[in-house]
């Protein structure tokens, strides 16, 4: 009955530590801890009374506490279920080296406390590298996420597949009884399936960045053409001015001949010091686009500027040092930039002496893009604007701050702030530079 009890606490421990490693959900520390040391009190009696299915009950409630924290369904269905197969092929493994190794048999494994506690210390040694291999791979999947998601029904349903004919397995296991050659044989069919899931997910994987590279290479070319006409148009307008120029100066010359230099004052500010200012204020924004090389990023920004110039707002972009590469996918970077820059030109449409400041900040080791704007209304709570669905303009307008939290969430190297100071909105986004 000790090893029972001491086998299943250590095992429904490790199953909830691997969970909530790679769940990488922050904060409710306490909460957890008495979770696990709940559930892991009551796995000898759930093991004794219902038997191996009983490991299910305690992988739902795992499910539960995750949604809880996450309110991802998810993550919070599949963690668990990896980490069921964590556990699974340590203990098998483990069992392997207690046979191949120690030369124990089942029995004296089973009976025998020393031989168990080796049995428990592979055992944990095997979970700890899987964990570790795990979360290697989950975090370079972690920026294909938001591509990733699309196949979540699939992967899911290959997740439970795989459990599936896991416990399967185990139970005809159980029902025949467990001997060194039944544990070896599902030792190596276990291995022999976990390479054939994982290789389903490699070559998923593949696919996914092919897709991510092409469709980067099909938004480069669209924001480059964009950029091009953009500048065509602006060119065309410059040129239309330079024609209207000389006929203003046409026209002054007639005041000069005729002596009104009063009406030639009033003429000059009225029509010519406005226009001057105009073009002026052009260049400025042409000048500071120089600064930023990637292509994508300078096409959203041109498309943006000429939106809100458009709308009579006052823009104005800052970037001093050169921005040659920010490390981060185009696309999710550009999706990002739409909509703080989207919302901020919807909310400084409505009122006047509105302003929008974009700044790129080039650190040593990390990119600053900050935006900054002026509000009107009622100030929301920050809580509140992420929040899919909601806006300060109406039901179900405020998605795009909900998309914004998680696409930068799906990188490690990321991280936006968010504030709200007097009248003035900003928003920042640091990418910094991968292992740094």
């Amino acid at each position: 009955m000790l090893i029972t009890y001491i086998g299943s606490f250590t095992q429904v421990v490790v199953l909830c530590l691997i969970n909530f490693y790679l769940l990488k959900a922050n904060g409710f520390m306490k909460e957890r801890l008495l979770f696990i040391f709940g559930i892991a009190s009551i796995a000898a009696f759930v093991f004794l009374y219902i038997g191996l299915m009983g490991i299910f009950i305690l992988v739902i409630l795992t499910i539960a506490i995750n949604y809880r924290h996450t309110k991802d369904k998810v993550a919070s269905t599949t963690v668990p279920l990896y980490s069921l197969m964590i556990l699974v092929l340590s203990d098998h493994l483990s069992f392997l080296t207690d046979i191949y190794i120690f030369n124990h048999t089942v029995d004296s494994v089973a009976m025998y406390l020393p031989n168990f506690l080796l049995h428990l210390l592979f055992f944990v040694l095997f979970a700890i590298m899987f964990s570790f291999i795990t979360n290697l791979v989950i975090s370079y999947v972690k920026q294909w996420i938001p591509f990733v998601r699309k196949y979540s029904m699939f992967l899911l349903l290959l997740t439970v597949l795989t459990i599936a004919f896991i416990y399967i397995n185990i139970l005809i296991s159980n029902r025949e009884g467990f001997s060194r050659e039944i544990i070896q044989l599902n030792s190596y069919i276990f291995l022999v399936y976990v390479i054939f899931f994982v290789s389903i997910l490699g070559i998923l994987l593949s696919s996914i960045v092919k897709e991510v590279k092409v469709k980067a290479k099909q938004e480069e070319y669209r924001q480059l053409r964009n950029y091009s006409e953009n500048l065509e148009e602006m060119y065309g307008e410059l040129q239309k001015f330079r024609h209207d120029y000389i006929n203003i100066l046409a026209s002054m010359s007639e005041y000069i001949r005729a002596g009104n230099i009063n009406q030639l004052k009033d003429y000059f500010n009225e029509k010519v010091l406005p226009a001057s200012q105009h073009i002026r204020l052009n260049n400025y924004k042409l000048g500071a686009l120089k600064n930023i090389k990637v292509t994508e990023v300078k096409g959203t920004l041109v498309s943006k500027l000429i939106k809100a110039q458009d709308s009579g707002i006052d823009i104005s972009i800052e970037a001093v040092d050169p921005i040659e590469q920010i490390k981060m996918d185009s696309i999710s970077l550009c999706r990002c930039l739409g909509i703080i820059l989207d919302n901020a030109i919807e909310e400084t449409a409505n009122h006047e002496n509105s302003k929008i400041t974009i700044a790129f900040i080039k650190k040593e080791k990390s990119i600053l893009i900050v935006v900054v704007n002026t509000i009107s209304g009622e100030i929301p709570k920050l809580s509140k604007l992420f929040k899919k669905g909601y806006s300060t303009k109406g039901e179900n307008r405020g998605i795009g701050l909900g998309n914004l939290k998680e696409l930068t969430s799906s990188y490690e190297n990321i991280t936006l702030e968010t504030k709200i100071e007097g009248r003035q909105f900003f928003q920042g986004i640091e990418v910094f530079d991968r292992g740094a």
